[in-house]
């Protein structure tokens, strides 16, 4: 993935410029994959960067005048405060901002992007990310070294690093299907916390990091009122996709029947643009995807997902690009990539765009109101576990699941280490704090790595993540932004042809004109019940990739080459009596949902084979 890498030694003894090709060939998953280092044996220092050719194209590590400094960046930065700095690239800028402001020099910034400096004259190294960490890099600091890269492997490839798996990270993901906080498979591995700095010092051989910016440096203003809040969310979410789509790069969408999706690419303003989209040809999603795109007149693409073959050709690329972090049922995308880099350069993605507009899921009345922070923390973890991605395994599975030796120690380990990562947030207003967690502890660290995919072949732009319309949105009452009651009225506002395409969520019209909303509304719920009374299958949504059928049918033999294989015996983790129960309960179809309990393993046990073996 595009990144930035470095490692430092303690004793100068590793020779670095083979360090720097191991870990380079590490991260290198395809033939686009462009690269720069440097090497300072004197301070024992390796610095470098990994992209794929469209940002920061073959752009070098960037020195200041007097050669005392050279900085790396991935990614790119927004709003140079005048004209005469556009004559800058994106690293300079960077270099001349440390320079002018010190190591917490990213909160003059905007932008997304991983920066990592050397300052030869005060021998340290600085390593800083922007406000929501969209570029993952991961950092270890074990015996003589110190090492990071965007890629575990490429920590990994640097040193002889002991691999000690995290039973804590192993209970999180079995749960939750994803991991919290800053956490990684490792013991020894951390994902760098967001808008923060690291600070390593060449001298003392001990590193720091700090925040340079919060959720708290957001000003409540509950004094706006909701046609206000429409007009300004309006005005800023125009902006934010003007700025990405206007320049020399190419930009596509890839498009949805949801809300994030069509609003992007109903505001970009460039012709031509081109839409992608993929599925099953009768979901909903691809229906109301191909009305979307015929309604602006963008140059559409869809791809077939009724079989699931597609997963055996991409499963060894998306696991490199995501290191198990993301499950494989999660993979839907990658197929689109290779013809998507062939149109585009960069896709403007509606990434999470319905947590930062209000969606309405994260703002409900329990987790606003909660008695207290037991309610709170439960309800989260139950919303966690059971709604927001597949349901996962129970409490009661969760004894059967583990091997007899660490049975016992994984008990109610998830829950545990869940209120331990939630506890800063009880810091945050008591409206948005729910909101803040699901974003931090979800987003960015599974979903995520939909964009870390991408970056394999296309570089991504992150509308809703803007600074400017994120802090405006959060700085007034959820209750005003909560239930997507703002979010329909900016598209109504600002793209009312496409409030006149359902939303694929609930069939229902994403507009919040009660003239049009409430009669459509009636209709499509009338049409549900008498569906599903004269043909309940006819009535069933069905789902873009149906990993459920696919893992009992093309995937089958797949499946239980790694659940039933020598290396899950080896491993000693899972309990083979669950496993067996848990692939017979799947396979007779009996469950709905099941993929939700058995991918997770699948994956776990992928991730183990690629580096444990």
């Amino acid at each position: 993935m595009s990144g930035v890498f470095g490692f430092i030694s303690h004793n100068h003894t590793h020779n670095l410029n083979l360090i720097s090709e191991k870990m380079i060939r590490s991260m290198s998953h395809l033939p686009w994959y462009e690269n720069d280092s440097y090497e300072d044996a004197e301070l024992g220092v390796l610095l470098g960067r990994l992209g794929i050719g469209i940002f920061n194209a073959n752009q070098k590590g960037v020195w200041n005048k007097d050669k005392s400094m050279v900085a790396f960046l991935s990614g790119e930065l927004y709003s140079k405060p005048d004209q005469n700095l556009k004559r800058y690239s994106d690293e300079e800028w960077a270099l001349i901002s440390y320079e002018k402001y010190g190591a917490d020099f990213a909160k003059h910034l905007k932008g997304i992007f991983i920066i990592a400096i050397l300052d030869r004259s005060q021998k340290k190294v600085i390593i800083t990310n922007d406000r929501h960490g969209l570029y993952p890099t991961y950092y270890s600091s074990w015996g003589n070294f110190f090492s990071f890269a965007p890629e575990m492997k490429g920590v990994f490839s640097s040193a002889d690093l002991p691999k000690t798996l995290d039973k804590v990270a192993l209970a999180q993901y079995m749960r939750l299907q994803h991991l919290l906080g800053n956490r990684t498979f490792f013991e020894n591995i951390q994902l760098l916390p967001n808008a923060s700095y690291l600070i390593y010092d060449l001298q003392s051989h001990h590193f720091t990091i700090h925040p340079y910016w919060t959720f708290n440096d957001i000003k409540f203003q509950p004094e706006v009122k909701f046609n206000d809040a429409v007009e300004e969310t309006g005005r800023l979410l125009r902006k934010s996709v003007t700025q990405l789509s206007n320049d020399r790069l190419r930009p596509g969408v890839f498009l949805s029947g949801g809300m994030d999706s069509r609003t992007i690419l109903g505001l970009i303003s460039r012709r031509p643009i081109i839409s992608f989209n993929w599925g099953n040809k009768n979901c909903p999603d691809v229906r109301y995807s191909r009305m979307i795109a015929k309604t602006v007149g963008s140059e559409h693409h869809w791809f077939d997902l009724e079989k699931g073959d597609w997963v055996l050709n991409y499963i060894d690329l998306h696991l490199a690009l995501t290191e198990g972090f993301h499950s494989w049922i999660h993979s839907h995308g990658i197929s689109v990539l290779p013809v998507a880099r062939n149109l585009i350069d960069v896709v403007l993605t509606g990434w999470d765009g319905g947590t930062v507009m209000g969606h309405m899921d994260n703002i409900d009345l329990m987790q606003i109101n909660a008695v207290d922070w037991i309610a709170l923390s439960s309800y989260l973890f139950n919303m966690f576990v059971r709604k927001y991605t597949w349901p996962s395994i129970t409490e009661a599975e969760e004894k059967y699941l583990y091997h007899d030796s660490i049975a016992k120690e994984m008990q109610g380990l998830a829950f545990q280490s869940f209120v331990e990562e939630l506890a800063p947030y009880e810091n945050y207003r008591k409206d948005i704090r729910s909101e803040l967690f699901y974003i931090m502890n979800h987003c960015r660290r599974m979903t995520i790595h939909m964009i870390t995919t991408a970056r394999s072949h296309i570089d991504v732009r992150v509308p809703f993540f803007d600074y400017d319309l994120f802090d405006f949105l959060f700085s007034i009452p959820a209750q005003v932004r909560g239930h997507q009651v703002l979010y329909r009225a900016v598209i109504q506002q600002e793209i009312p042809r496409l409030g006149l395409i359902p939303y694929d969520h609930d069939g229902l019209l994403p507009i919040s004109n009660p003239y049009i909303r409430k009669p459509h509304a009636f209709f499509v719920k009338t049409i549900r019940r008498l569906n599903k009374q004269i043909n309940p299958h006819f009535s069933q949504n069905l789902l873009y990739a149906d990993y459920e059928n696919y893992l009992r049918k093309e995937l089958r033999a797949w499946g239980e080459s790694i659940l039933f294989g020598p290396h899950i015996k080896e491993h000693g983790i899972f309990n083979p009596k669950f496993i067996q129960s848990i692939w017979e309960r799947h396979q007779s179809g009996l469950e709905l949902w099941t993929i939700g309990k058995i991918a997770p393993i699948m994956t776990y046990e992928m991730m183990q084979d690629a580096f444990l073996h």
